[in-house]
């Protein structure tokens, strides 16, 4: 995709999230600037996540969801949550623990993953940004913590 339209497609999405959106969730925004999301899962009790979506190629790819820990570095160990989503182990591309859910360029690069493309997604409903950022939340909150 021209990075023009990807840029367009990425900020349309990004600027019709509500004002209040991430103070009601928890979520701190780093960084909302394309092509990347860094949001911050907080919640009293809980161990903080970041995650940052790199968004190049939107959304003819998916975004590449980076772990990263509160100061912004990368997690090198994680322990995998109930859902599946968060994935502890090494990912081939990346070397580093990943999110193993359709709508992640590392889910869709995964060996395991190979028959489930982003082209069978991407124009669905419950694939935008906004629901991706939506379901990781989801995923963290149903983790131990």
């Amino acid at each position: 995709m021209h990075p023009d339209a990807s840029k367009l497609l990425f900020d349309d999405e990004v600027g019709r999230w509500p004002p209040d959106l991430a103070a009601s969730r928890g979520w701190v925004l780093h960084n909302t600037t394309f092509p990347v999301i860094d949001c911050e899962f907080t919640r009293a009790g809980r161990t903080p996540i970041r995650v940052r979506l790199v968004c190049t190629d939107w959304d003819d790819q998916p975004p590449s969801v980076e772990l990263l820990n509160s100061a912004g570095q990368f997690l090198q160990s994680l322990t995998p949550n109930p859902t599946g989503v968060f994935n502890g182990s090494a990912h081939a591309v990346t070397g580093r623990p990943f999110v193993c859910m359709a709508g992640s360029r590392e889910y869709h690069t995964h060996t395991s993953h190979l028959n489930d493309p982003w082209s069978q997604h991407r124009d669905k409903p419950g694939f935008s940004l906004g629901d991706i950022l939506t379901k990781l939340w989801h995923a963290w909150l149903k983790g131990s913590g």
